[in-house]
């Protein structure tokens, strides 16, 4: 399986880069990897700050952080798991819920993260092109799935298009009866969210990030929302 995967390229750090083009690295701009170019709020400096407890094990049920999504997000704390940057949670998602030769849809163009995960487990990654608007074309989905289709990726807004797909399309996906992982990495920058159907369906997981809207990358902190029996699963 190994000798199957294509290396990871991953993006070049400004650092790198500057010493590479010989310029200073606050010469760069960066916009590869659609980070907040104006940084954190000071509040987070306060706060690293003023944490004494590095050389401590964290709490493994993550009590006090997934208290605090629970109040940012409106969601009960037993519906919200914590994780290094939802790409963590993705390879959680693809852990648990599929075997090595199983199917899952990727609806491309659109996050590179979601194949390489599915990739690295054995997931047969089945490609479902986006529609000329770069909407999702889910007459096109319900043809490619087949008994081995486990999982589902949509991206919402999409990355790299910024397209939306409705709630009533979420809904679809969701009948279809595969997990529909619904990463909502952009949400606070549309407004739009499908996350409230976690109560009506235990086949959806919604993935968030403080990377992008809290200028967060560098602390690596996503977090999942979902039926609480998948929560106790990761």
């Amino acid at each position: 399986m190994i000798r199957g995967l294509e290396p990871y390229v991953p993006i070049e750090p400004p650092e790198v880069l500057a010493k590479r083009q010989g310029i200073k690295p606050e010469q760069v701009i960066k916009m590869d990897a659609n980070e907040n170019p104006y940084g954190a709020s000071s509040k987070v400096a306060e706060a690293l700050g003023a944490f004494t407890g590095y050389n401590i094990y964290p709490d493994p049920f993550q009590r006090d952080i997934r208290a605090a999504l629970a109040a940012y997000s409106g969601f009960p704390a037993d519906r919200i798991i914590a994780g290094s940057g939802a790409d963590e949670l993705i390879e959680l998602v693809v852990r648990l819920t599929m075997d090595p030769g199983d199917q899952a849809l990727d609806l491309t163009p659109t996050f590179g993260m979601y194949s390489v995960t599915m990739e690295m487990y054995g997931i047969e990654v089945v490609e479902v092109p986006r529609d000329e608007d770069f909407g999702v074309d889910v007459v096109a989905i319900q043809l490619a799935i087949s008994p081995r289709t486990k999982l589902l990726f949509l991206c919402n807004p999409n990355n790299p298009t910024g397209t939306l797909t409705s709630e009533a399309e979420v809904r679809e996906l969701l009948s279809l009866g595969p997990v529909v992982v619904v990463d909502e990495t952009y949400h606070e920058f549309s407004g739009f969210t499908v996350a409230h159907l976690v109560e009506e369906y235990d086949n959806l997981v919604v993935l968030r990030s403080m990377s992008k809207w809290a200028g967060l990358a560098g602390v690596r902190l996503g977090y999942g929302i979902m039926a609480p029996q998948l929560v106790e699963y990761m």
